[in-house]
C-alpha cells in the first residue's frame, strides 16, 4: 500500500467531505501545520517513517466571491504519478455545497513527458479528470487552478479564462477590482460581444464572472465588496 497516495487520494477528500473538524483546523491552524501533522499521524499509525518536512507542506484560504471560498493545500513535491502538487476545496456557503480537486503528476503516453492532470474526487469516492498540461507550460498553485476549478465547481460553461500578464499589453484590458481597488490586467484578445470570462484579483483573492457587451465588462457574479 502507498501510505502517500492513501492519504492524498483517500484520507483528504474524505476529511473535506465528512469531517467539519478538519476545515477548522486548515484555516485556525494554517494549511502547512494541518496537513504535516496529518500526513505524520498517518505514517506513525502504519508504523512508518515520515519521510517530510514541515516545509513540504503549505497553502491559503480565501473567499472568492459572496458565495465560494477556497482552501488551497500544497503536498509534497510529487515522484511519481498519480502523486498530487496540490489539492482544493471549493466551498458555496449558499447551500454547503463541497467540490475537492487536486492537481496531479502524470506522463504523455507518446512523448513520455511529465505532465500534469487536473482532476478531483467526488463525495462518493469516484474520481473525475478535467484536462491534462505539460509541466514546463503549467506552474503549480497557478492562480489558473483556482480559476479552473471554480468555473467547474459554479457550472459555468463556455467562459474564457484568460492570462493575467503583471504588466499590460497591446491587447490586454483593466479591471479596477470593486473590493480592493487595485488593476486586474487581463489578455481581451480577440474578445466577441456577449463572450464570457472568469478573472481572480490577485491582492485580495476575488474572482469575477464577466460578460463583454457593448465594449465593456459587466460583472455577472455579485462581488461583495470590502
Amino acid at each position: 500500500m502507498n501510505i502517500l497516495y492513501e492519504f492524498e487520494h483517500r484520507f483528504l477528500p474524505n476529511w473535506a467531505y465528512t469531517v467539519p473538524q478538519f476545515f477548522n483546523d486548515l484555516i485556525n491552524n494554517g494549511e502547512k501545520m494541518t496537513l504535516y501533522n496529518a500526513a505524520k499521524n498517518v505514517y506513525e499509525k502504519n508504523q512508518l517513517e515520515f519521510p517530510f518536512k514541515e516545509e513540504d507542506f503549505g497553502g491559503f484560504h480565501g473567499r472568492l466571491d459572496v458565495d465560494t471560498s477556497v482552501i488551497v493545500m500544497w503536498l509534497p513535491q510529487p515522484q511519481e504519478a498519480p502523486m498530487c502538487y496540490c489539492s482544493m476545496i471549493f466551498m458555496n456557503t449558499a447551500d454547503n455545497r463541497i467540490a475537492f480537486y487536486t492537481l496531479e503528476k502524470g506522463t504523455d503516453p507518446i512523448t513520455g513527458k511529465d505532465m500534469q492532470f487536473l482532476c478531483g474526487w467526488n463525495e462518493k469516492g469516484e474520481h473525475r479528470e478535467y484536462g491534462a498540461f505539460y509541466t514546463e507550460k503549467f506552474r503549480p498553485g497557478d492562480i489558473f487552478l483556482i480559476r479552473f476549478f471554480y468555473t467547474v465547481f459554479r457550472g459555468l460553461k463556455d467562459v474564457r479564462i484568460p492570462e493575467q500578464p503583471k504588466e499590460q499589453g497591446e491587447n490586454c484590458r483593466v479591471l479596477k477590482c470593486p473590493a480592493c481597488q487595485k488593476e486586474i490586467i487581463f489578455d481581451a484578445s480577440d474578445l466577441k460581444d456577449g463572450e464570457q470570462l472568469v478573472i481572480l484579483c490577485g491582492y485580495c483573492l476575488r474572482l469575477y464572472h464577466l460578460k463583454y457587451e457593448n465594449n465593456d465588462f459587466m460583472i455577472l457574479n455579485k462581488i461583495k465588496e470590502g
